[in-house]
This record gives structure tokens, C-alpha cells and sequence, in this order.
């Protein structure tokens, strides 16, 4: 979890020298991204470097759907790392989705193997149709915060 926070604030940070002339959209591009991140069978680029995966409770890699789900607490991140100090092992992201992350083998196909065999399921709209109604949810919050 550590890991891809680091990798993605690391990813943003070039980005955010961008934000005059780009606005608020790269913030929302990359929050995106993160909601996403394990999107293709269960594992980000970092959990398939590391051998690892999201999976459901009967050992199926997690669907987009329950990928995304997992990963809209990321805003809340506190409480993530309280979770997991506490339970050893899920996120609160976890629960709400029913998931947890499990060690996998690491020559399981390559990801562009994996995208290429990839078909776009009821699962994949749903993430998609979420992920547009989240960054407008934050955008709403965050304009009436005033940030």
C-alpha cells in the first residue's frame, strides 16, 4: 500500500508543476489513475512487480468493480494505514469491497498479454460510470470547501 502511494505522489509531482496551465485536471487525471490502478485482473504495475494481486474471498482476481471500490477510500488514507496496523493485513478499502491482497506467482502472463485478453464486462462499465461520479463528488466537495 505504502509502496504505491510513494509510486504514484512520485508520478504526480512532475505533473503538478503543470497545474497553472492545466487547472485542477491533472489532480483529477491522476486521481483517476489511482482509482484504477488495479483494474487488469486485480494488480497494479507494482503488485505485479512484488507478486501480488487482489483477490476475492474464493481466490478470483477482483473484478474493475470491486478494484475501484477498494480504492475510493484512498482520500481518507489515515484511516487506511490505521486498518491495517490494526487488522495486520486488509486496508478499510478491503472490507468495503470484500477483497484482500495475496501473493501470486510473478510470471503470470505479461500485462500486455493480459490487456490484450481483456474484454470490457458489465464490471468495467460500472468502474468506469463510478470513477466519473467520484471525481465530480470531489470536485463538488472540494469546491465547497473551498479548495
Amino acid at each position: 500500500m505504502l509502496g504505491e502511494h510513494i509510486a504514484l505522489t512520485l508520478l504526480g509531482l512532475p505533473l503538478m508543476l503543470f497545474q497553472p496551465l492545466a487547472g485542477d485536471w491533472i489532480f483529477y487525471c491522476l486521481l483517476a489513475l489511482y482509482l484504477n490502478k488495479d483494474f487488469l485482473l486485480g494488480r497494479s504495475p507494482l503488485k505485479r512487480a512484488i507478486g501480488t494481486q487482489v483477490q476475492t474471498a474464493s481466490g478470483l482476481p477482483a473484478n474493475e468493480w470491486q478494484s475501484f471500490l477498494r480504492n475510493t477510500t484512498v482520500l481518507a488514507w489515515p484511516l487506511e494505514v490505521l486498518a491495517v496496523v490494526i487488522t495486520g493485513q486488509k486496508r478499510l478499502g478491503d472490507y468495503i469491497a470484500r477483497t484482500q491482497v495475496v501473493n501470486v506467482e510473478r510470471n503470470a502472463g505479461s500485462w500486455r498479454q493480459e490487456l490484450a485478453a481483456h474484454r470490457v464486462s458489465i464490471h468495467t462499465l460500472y468502474a468506469l460510470l463510478a470513477t466519473a461520479l467520484y471525481l465530480l463528488l470531489v470536485h463538488s466537495l472540494f469546491n465547497w470547501i473551498g479548495l
